[in-house]
């Protein structure tokens, strides 16, 4: 995990670490809870200095998935065995099964908290499309997390890749609801071809709920009523013409 770390900070959007970084979660930390919530919680700061880099953010929504994809198969277990009579634990033994339980995972409030990190980082760095795109994917997350969309969030694939080479994040029959790619114009070939792959995940897209279009219309209009910075206006304008496909 150093070796990633520090590869990815010698050169931007290291797609390389950041798919070896994923690699090692998934077959030697088994995409164990409390590793993925440390990954979450150290990888913060180090996304927040390099904000331009697609493959950091990506990592993150590789995180969130996981984390979300574990919930539901804890669920279902649960679900699936109903609760039995246990026999009683001494006090020693109750510490010992506390200390060895996983922590409860609060994804609401992890992906809350994703979006107010997502909101800071657009106002402090004005025309950065990375944190444009993850703010869509993490905004996509919640609703579907929320119940808001007809599909299992099981089929979140955590085996998604930074470069999007992996199999698509949702596939949704086409419908009448079609999200559009945000504008990528001002991008290098290189990065419009990290962008477009990221961005394909979200092209079909159930409508979500009217109160979190609201809130994210009310964020926009006040990126734009304040931001001098033409890159961050058209970015803005980008991500409010795909949330009207979403109510179309």
């Amino acid at each position: 995990m150093e070796v990633c770390g520090e590869a990815a900070g010698r050169y931007p959007s290291n797609y390389n670490a950041w798919s070896h970084r994923i690699w090692v979660l998934q077959h030697l930390a088994k995409l164990d809870v409390k590793v993925l919530l440390d990954e979450l919680s150290s990888t913060k700061h180090w996304a927040s200095m390099h904000v331009s880099d697609h493959s950091g953010f990506h990592y993150r929504q590789f995180l969130l998935k996981s984390l979300i994809n574990q919930t539901v198969k804890d669920s279902s277990v649960l679900e699936q065995n109903p609760l039995k009579s246990e026999p009683a634990l001494l006090p020693k033994d109750e510490e010992a099964a506390a200390s060895a339980e996983e922590p409860r995972i609060k994804i609401p409030h992890l992906l809350e908290e994703e979006v107010e990190f997502s909101t800071d980082l657009i106002d402090s760095y004005p025309g950065h499309e990375t944190l444009w795109c993850h703010r869509r994917h993490v905004f996509y997350l919640q609703h579907h997390l929320s119940g808001r969309f007809p599909h299992n969030v099981a089929q979140l694939s955590p085996a998604d890749s930074p470069g999007g080479t992996s199999s698509d994040l949702h596939h949704n029959p086409a419908g009448p609801h079609t999200a559009q790619a945000m504008e990528v114009d001002g991008l290098s070939d290189s990065s419009k071809q990290g962008y477009s792959q990221e961005t394909k995940r979200l092209k079909r897209t159930p409508a979500p709920d009217s109160l979190g279009l609201e809130m994210e219309h009310r964020f926009i209009d006040q990126v734009l009523s304040t931001c001098r910075n033409v890159e961050q206006a058209r970015f803005a304008n980008a991500y409010r013409k795909w949330l009207d496909t979403l109510s179309q």
